[in-house]
């Protein structure tokens, strides 16, 4: 039951019919239904027509996959990928109850089926906000080609030293107690060795830096982090922090898409 309270402090799910263009997936798991949307990218003068990789996402608190973007692939000129984003449990068809444990199962699960349909070919995995917490637990178990997050929370910290401080911790302490080990951001990055690059938004005011910079920090691969002058819900980037990004993903995931050709 507090497991149930506290996992509602970190979501707002929903499951509202989305329309969208994109294609669903729906893997099975022991307490129901996992559904993942799937998205092609493939630009104009692409030499291939199937994906030379795969990107698994997660998204923050209040995401749905149905309306997320194609972020990174649309962002890496000339080479078709395809695009997996999970609902978490309670969102659109993925089966509840919304639960930080459960969230942690269903991505394993979405981690376990793409990596079994991208075969030889490499996947990334990318989460943002709360999905970094999702991103990590997988890249933590799972030998995948990189990671890229945008805001990560180190949940249990952030809970304590951030938020506890207006009840004298006693409450943060509780709800800090129900985070579960598979979603303790700091260990899976000290477990996690593929290459990764972190962008911290400087005007993050849930997230402040200093707690992301703690995950770089942890992080037990090559990691290389951006800065970028927005806020911590902001999607659009600044125009020449958009130009820094795509950058930064070229060097990062372009020498292995190009190994695996």
């Amino acid at each position: 039951m507090l497991d149930r309270i506290v996992s509602r402090l970190f979501f707002r799910a929903s499951h509202h019919y989305i329309p969208s263009h994109k294609h669903e997936l729906i893997v099975r798991a022991p307490w129901g239904n996992v559904q993942i949307w799937r998205e092609y990218h493939l630009p104009a003068g692409a030499p291939d027509t199937e994906p030379r990789y795969f990107v698994l996402r997660f998204l923050g608190s209040r995401g749905r996959a149905e309306m997320a973007t194609l972020d990174p692939a649309d962002r890496l000129a000339n080479i078709a990928a395809e695009v997996w984003t999970m609902n978490a449990p309670g969102f659109g068809k993925s089966d509840g109850p919304t639960s930080l444990a459960r969230y942690a199962d269903a991505a394993r699960l979405a981690a376990e089926a793409i990596l079994k349909h991208a075969g030889s070919r490499p996947v990334w995995v990318t989460g943002k906000s709360l999905g970094t917490a999702a991103a990590l637990h997988v890249c933590a178990h799972y030998a995948v080609a990189g990671l890229i997050l945008r805001n990560p929370m180190p949940l249990r910290e952030l809970i304590l030293r951030r938020y506890g401080w207006w009840n004298l911790w006693l409450p943060a302490w509780l709800v800090a107690r129900q985070i579960p080990r598979s979603l303790d951001s700091l260990a899976n990055a000290k477990r996690s060795n593929c290459p990764a690059l972190f962008l911290i938004s400087r005007d993050d005011l849930i997230v402040p830096p200093t707690y992301q910079q703690q995950l770089v920090a942890a992080y037990g691969g090559t990691a290389d982090t951006l800065s970028v002058a927005v806020g911590h819900d902001v999607r659009e980037l600044l125009p020449d922090d958009a130009v820094r990004y795509g950058g930064a993903l070229d060097a990062l995931m372009m020498p292995r898409i190009t190994a695996k050709a």
